[in-house]
């Protein structure tokens, strides 16, 4: 009976151990300009770019220059298509109607999708005020919530300045946050540092993101709540990767 006692207690225990998440799990969360699913020399490749994504264990993906039935690009649902090959959640919001269709951003998510926010933040296009596209998901993770968003800023300073700031107020009260996106910014210009004020900035070793083919610019980003990160954490940028006019990056996140 004692013996029996004892085992019974081990089992217990182990399944005690093992029902528990694990307080050292990670996150693989990843930035990607995808040039409406075609590489630099307008070859279409969005089936690699998904098996690129299934095969890289990412847990959260932020998309740019998302394709949605355009002619472009074969008039295919690219959100869906992705979410397809990769077996994940997913979510689209248009910047504006293109070609037949709607070019904008899109999220990929392993984990449900519990609630898609889009928000408008300010651009110009000859001279007159428009708006584009902030994309931002809600999401369980474990017992915890995050929010998770991507955007693409603009090509001129003064217009990037305006939407990190709108950026931060759509951001306002949500904690904790992973921003993504293309910024089209070096790391040393103001809105960086703007919205590195309230959120840390991934990838200290400022690894070129851009033109995929030979990188000189590093314009794409990961940014993170500072509570999100109570241990070492990694970055990589992919430069094997060409199925678009960008490289992809990786960061991996010690929760």
């Amino acid at each position: 009976m004692a013996n029996r006692g004892f085992f019974f207690g081990v089992v217990c225990l182990w399944v005690m151990l093992f029902s528990f998440p694990s307080q050292g799990q990670s996150l693989k969360v990843m930035s990607y300009n995808i040039h409406h699913g075609a590489d630099a020399a307008e070859q279409m490749t969005l089936q690699e770019i998904g098996a690129f994504i299934k095969e890289s264990g990412a847990d959260l993906v932020g998309l740019q220059e998302v394709d949605s039935l355009c002619r472009r690009s074969g008039n295919r649902d690219q959100m869906k298509v992705l979410a397809e090959i990769t077996g994940m959640h997913y979510a689209f919001y248009r910047h504006f109607a293109y070609d037949g269709g709607a070019y904008g951003l899109g999220i990929l998510s392993k984990f449900p999708i519990k609630e898609q926010r889009n928000e408008r933040i300010t651009s110009m296009k000859n001279g007159k005020k428009e708006s584009l596209a902030f994309l931002a998901v809600k999401l369980g993770v474990g017992k915890k919530e995050l929010v998770f968003s991507t955007v693409h800023l603009a090509l001129d300073q003064p217009t990037r300045l305006i939407q990190a700031e709108e950026i931060m107020r759509h951001l306002a009260g949500s904690e904790p946050v992973i921003l993504t996106g293309d910024f089209n910014a070096l790391p040393d210009t103001k809105e960086i540092e703007l919205i590195s004020e309230r959120l840390t900035f991934m990838d200290q070793g400022l690894a070129p993101t851009f033109p995929a083919a030979e990188p000189v610019k590093k314009i794409d980003y990961i940014f993170v709540s500072p509570s999100l990160l109570k241990k070492r954490n990694s970055t990589l940028v992919r430069k094997e990767i060409h199925y678009s006019d960008h490289l992809p990056l990786e960061a991996t996140l010690k929760l």
